[in-house]
């Protein structure tokens, strides 16, 4: 859903379509799906060096772009992509050395009327 004209611009792409924020400053209004990613800290196991750690998504996709990702009218497009982090985080056994495992993901409420928001966690460790 990004547009050609953004497609190979990396900058764009990060300020527009997937955002590092827990709450975007900017309501969205004209992209078809955005996704924010953020960083939650769980808990401790008993090592004070030792800290689990949550990356969390928030995918927001407008209702007209739900259901035509694919010829499949039943498959959503939010579960789609979901499917695909799901992909970059877990078939590897680290990604930037670290390693992932799925936690949840559940449909939330949009304030945006005519989107919809679906949520993802993932959890990691992290030493010190």
């Amino acid at each position: 859903m990004i547009p050609a004209a953004s497609l190979k611009n990396i900058k764009t792409f990060i300020e527009k379509y997937f955002v590092e924020d827990a709450l975007s400053d900017e309501l969205v209004t004209d992209e078809d799906v955005r996704i924010l990613y953020y960083e939650t800290e769980g808990s401790g196991f008993g090592n004070p060096h030792i800290l689990l750690k949550y990356l969390e998504f928030d995918i927001f996709v407008k209702n007209a772009s739900l259901f035509n990702a694919t010829n499949d009218r039943l498959q959503r497009r939010d579960k789609l992509i979901l499917a695909r982090l799901k992909y970059l985080l877990l078939s590897e056994q680290q990604v930037c050395g670290l390693r992932f495992s799925y936690v949840d993901d559940y449909h939330l409420g949009a304030k945006t009327v005519g989107y919809r928001r679906y949520h993802a966690v993932f959890s990691y460790k992290q030493t010190w």
